[in-house]
């Protein structure tokens, strides 16, 4: 653990021009780019209006590339050289503003205090109320003087009465039009001239994170850009991703949003992808503590990060943060579970959300990696031959196959400790990333999908003995059969409610269709509360009847009792899918604490030994073996129920029209 607190990298709006220029600017190529797309902004010979697009994904330099133009601009060589024209930046967020009269109004305004902070209202206000005058424009703007002191602009703007009876958009583009280069030219000491020579002067307006702004309000930017502001003497420069700009247009304008785009901006410059033997420069600005425990891992760790200067200037300040926790409690926590359970978001967010729902699944994928590099251990590559793949737990083998995740997990030593540690404190820190969402720079909460397809996911049950109930009486399987690897999800269930499957009465049994009909039942009991129909989790609430009808409309029946035991235990009559002793890490029942179901998936620890998860806990099976007296059998036990109840030989039983919120199914079907 280490003595003094974690190095925290700082944020762009915390470095000065010169800091940033030295660890961005000039190890990423921005000062090269900068002077480059100065020298278009600047040169007299470049006709305005003139747009021009700085495209590169969220995190990649773009506001950084922005103000390094800026101060380019600012610079001597390009304040007194023949061959450019005086430029004025000014830079504008259009994020914040809402509608269009709205970021019309707050561009106008963010121009006047550029021109009030320059004293221009003070010093030529004679001009300025004649020019008011002029264009009629003293009933809408008052006294000038107020307005460019702190009064909103927005009101102006919103009045229709200036709008629609004056033309008022009109007038005021020219009046605005004339005032800018009254501007420019007093500035730059040009002369008095009312135009505006874009040989000699230029106002460049900066925008910046248009990628931040909703659809509706990226396409009021730029509608304001294209039918306001377009005249001579302005110079814009928008910064975004260009893919969510063009998602935002999809489908606004008859042309298309790319040949909408071609009208508005001339220029385009996409920031570069980092040369990866340029990118660890940047990790000189990492504490060096940190940067040498990331050596090990840092192909997986650039590959993760993309590149991204932003994105890893997160990642080691969630890190360090995170750090200053544990030894602030002194949880004995060190880097490496800490490293793990972050790099886990970039690189399987899928993996991450099943160890945080089971922090078993780790260690069963790190078991499961370590028996097959004692497989592989004399092969050049990691391609898993399929014998040695069916071997291992459905879930896990899409983990398995990835060599940098393998690489990861195989060096990775922490204890089952240390992973809980790591996440709870993670989980207090910081949610999880949605890759679309990233791209904005927002953070929300990660909505994950079930990856367990509708369509059949069967193993097959061999035929022969097996050890059965409590007493472990010999038992044979006539005929092998398959069974489902999973309990039926709710998506599965789905499915068979929107082809029409509670009213094909082919699917039901007499008094089955008797009791549809009498209770008019048309979905499971809970398929309306969100606490039971999750993506991945079991279907509930389901009669033996809907069960019944469900796997028959799939050619498949329930599986008898013999048939659901034999695929839970194996055949050498354990007490547990997994064997003989109970670990409530490898089920779901009251012990576990969850008080309700879980994926369908989440404990690949538990599975048994032909790979049937859920044989244990969860929710009780229905079976279509009948006691005699019209009650059938249950195998398996519940989330509600406690550790004896999912021992494999274990029963219980429901009359056929029950439904509860433990209880679900899976299917057989025969072997052709």
């Amino acid at each position: 653990m280490p003595s003094d607190k974690p190095v925290f990298i700082d944020s762009d709006s915390a470095k000065s021009a010169k800091e940033k220029e030295d660890i961005a600017q000039v190890r990423f190529g921005f000062k090269e780019y900068a002077k480059t797309l100065a020298g278009v902004i600047a040169n007299k010979k470049n006709k305005t209006p003139l747009v021009i697009g700085i495209y590169g994904p969220w995190g990649s330099g773009k506001t950084t590339l922005m103000e390094t133009i800026i101060n380019t601009l600012n610079t001597e060589q390009f304040k007194n050289t023949a061959l450019y024209r005086k430029c004025k930046p000014v830079r504008f967020q259009a994020w914040k503003y809402k509608n269009e009269d709205e970021i019309l109004a707050a561009l106008i305004e963010e121009i006047f205090r550029t021109m009030q902070q320059d004293n221009f209202f003070k010093k030529r206000m004679a001009k300025i109320d004649e020019l008011i005058q002029r264009f009629n424009l003293g009933k809408a703007l008052g006294r000038f003087t107020e307005l460019a002191t702190g009064i909103d602009v927005s009101e102006f703007f919103s009045d229709s009465l200036y709008r629609d009876k004056l033309g008022f958009y009109d007038t005021f583009r020219k009046f605005f039009e004339r005032l800018l280069g009254i501007y420019l030219n007093w500035w730059f000491k040009i002369g008095k001239s009312e135009k505006t020579d874009d040989e000699k002067a230029a106002l460049v307006l900066f925008i910046d994170d248009l990628d931040r702004c909703p659809p509706e309000r990226i396409k009021a930017v730029l509608e304001t850009i294209k039918l306001f502001l377009d005249h001579e003497g302005c110079v814009f420069v928008i910064g975004s991703a260009e893919g969510i700009i063009q998602n935002a247009l999809e489908g606004q304008y008859r042309e298309g949003a790319s040949k909408f785009m071609e009208k508005i901006v001339q220029i385009k410059f996409r920031l570069p992808d980092i040369p990866d033997e340029e990118f660890p420069d940047f990790m000189e600005d990492i504490d060096a503590e940190v940067r040498e425990k990331i050596e090990p891992y840092l192909p997986l760790f650039l590959k993760a990060m993309e590149k991204n200067p932003r994105r890893v200037k997160q990642f080691i300040n969630n890190l360090n943060l995170q750090r200053g926790l544990h030894q602030d409690r002194n949880t004995g926590v060190d880097f490496e579970p800490i490293f793990f359970v972050n790099i886990l978001d970039f690189v399987d967010n899928d993996l991450k959300n099943d160890i945080v729902e089971n922090n078993q699944t780790f260690f069963t994928l790190k078991e499961e990696i370590d028996k097959l590099k004692n497989i592989m251990k004399n092969k050049p590559d990691w391609t898993i031959p399929q014998d040695e793949l069916d071997k291992i737990p459905e879930s896990l083998r899409k983990y398995v196959t990835q060599k940098d995740l393998k690489d990861l997990i195989d060096n990775i030593n922490i204890t089952a400790k240390e992973l809980g540690s790591a996440l709870s404190y993670k989980a207090a820190v910081t949610g999880p990333v949605d890759k679309e969402t990233e791209e904005k720079g927002e953070r929300i909460a990660f909505k994950r999908e079930t990856r367990i397809s509708p369509e059949e996911n069967m193993v097959e049950i061999p035929a022969g003995p097996f050890l059965f109930r409590d007493d472990k009486r010999k038992n044979v399987i006539e005929k092998p059969f398959f069974i489902d690897i999973y309990p039926v999800t709710n998506e599965q269930f789905e499915r068979f409610i929107k082809e029409g499957g509670y009213d094909n009465k082919d699917y039901w049994r007499v008094e089955s269709w008797k009791w549809r009909e009498e209770n008019n039942i048309s979905q499971p009991r809970y398929w309306n509360d969100p606490k039971w129909n999750k993506p991945g989790y079991p279907v509930v609430g389901v009669s033996f009847y809907e069960a019944e009808a469900f796997a028959k409309s799939l050619g498949k029946s329930l599986p008898t009792e013999e048939q659901w035991e034999r695929a839970a235990r194996g055949t050498d009559g354990r007490e547990y899918p997994w064997g003989s002793t109970f670990d409530p890490k490898k089920c779901n029942t009251a012990e576990s604490g969850k008080k309700g179901t879980t994926r369908v998936d989440l404990y690949p620890n538990g599975v048994s030994p032909d790979g049937c998860y859920d044989m244990a806990g969860n929710v009780w099976e229905w079976t279509k073996t009948e006691d005699g007296k019209g009650i059938y059998l249950l195998k398996g036990g519940s989330w509600f129920n406690i550790r004896d109840y999912a021992r494999c030989a274990a029963r219980d039983g429901l009359d056929p029209w029950y439904r509860l919120n433990s209880v679900g199914f899976r299917c057989v079907r025969k072997k052709k």
